[in-house]
């Protein structure tokens, strides 16, 4: 057939409704962290803008969400912060570290249950042997993996030093409260080079070796796991 066998379209549709809600909810979650922490330090901005919030929507990046559907890598919006309000100059650190290793922990916690109830054995993405389940049995196992993998390669993702992502925030302990906020304006540029690095395909030979290691990794576990 023109546009390939129809299993294939099977296959292309059922990763297209499983692997966009998996990343929408794993990058709102991952701010929702961020948004947690600034709040725990002092600094009530995520809650005046409604950033402290666990609904993914409301970080949802038209730009980054764009190219997510165009290229398969996006982001989200970053949690705006005020420096002033914050009780300690190190507290940065503490804001920029909360969405990663947030993101660790909720992908290990969705292997746990993904493997424990045994989800990964319906997969035909992440098990070459899935066993035949209900619609929805199918759902959730392709649904939680994708969830997984997007949590592990968001955590790597972040450790790239451009702003925003959360590494890059580290340099901001170097710089005085009154400097904070006009390194802050510079996430603008940040956001176009993450864009170029997307649309150029470099963001995919940086990350495609990550996505490809975590699912080989599903793949192994599942075929020993009990």
């Amino acid at each position: 057939m023109f546009f390939g066998e129809p299993f294939e379209w099977i296959r292309f549709l059922r990763a297209f409704v499983t692997r966009i809600p998996a990343v929408i909810f794993a990058l709102g979650l991952h701010e929702w962290a961020h948004a947690r922490a600034a709040v725990a330090r002092g600094d009530t901005t995520p809650i005046l803008l409604g950033r402290a919030t666990p609904n993914p929507l409301k970080h949802l990046d038209p730009i980054g969400l764009t190219v997510f559907f165009l290229f398969g890598y996006g982001w989200s919006r970053p949690i705006p912060i005020n420096p002033v309000k914050l009780k300690k100059k190190r507290d940065i650190l503490v804001i920029a570290f909360a969405g990663p290793l947030f993101s660790l922990v909720l992908g290990f916690i969705t292997g746990l249950v993904y493997y424990s109830f045994g989800l990964h054995r319906y997969s035909y993405f992440f098990n070459p042997e899935a066993s035949q389940g209900t619609i929805l049995t199918r759902y959730l196992s392709d649904l939680m993996g994708f969830f997984m993998v997007s949590n592990f390669v968001i955590f790597i993702f972040n450790l790239f030093p451009i702003m925003p992502l959360d590494t890059a925030n580290l340099w901001m302990t170097l710089y005085t409260s009154k400097h904070m906020k006009k390194v802050i304006g510079y996430q603008v540029y940040g956001i176009v080079i993450l864009l170029f690095l997307v649309v150029s395909g470099l963001a995919g030979i940086i990350m495609n070796p990550v996505v490809d290691f975590f699912r080989l990794l599903l793949i192994q576990t599942s075929k020993i796991w009990p």
